[in-house]
């Protein structure tokens, strides 16, 4: 490993959840949680592609 590179450790991977045995009122609370990740999710990958088209912008200058 080259002494510059940084590992940086994965989180646990996500795993559905067992939908059998859940209510439909769970079932909504869990899928508004969802919804909100995703948008949180999509708020940072869109942020990090406008950082990174301006870097590339700057770049190719």
């Amino acid at each position: 490993m080259d002494e510059d590179e940084v590992r940086i450790p994965r989180e646990r991977e996500w795993s559905p959840r067992v939908l059998d045995d859940m209510s439909v009122e769970a079932l909504h609370a869990y899928a508004g949680q969802l919804e909100e990740e995703l948008a949180r999710v999509k708020g940072a990958l869109a942020a990090k592609t406008d950082y990174l088209s301006k870097a590339d912008s700057l770049f190719k200058s």
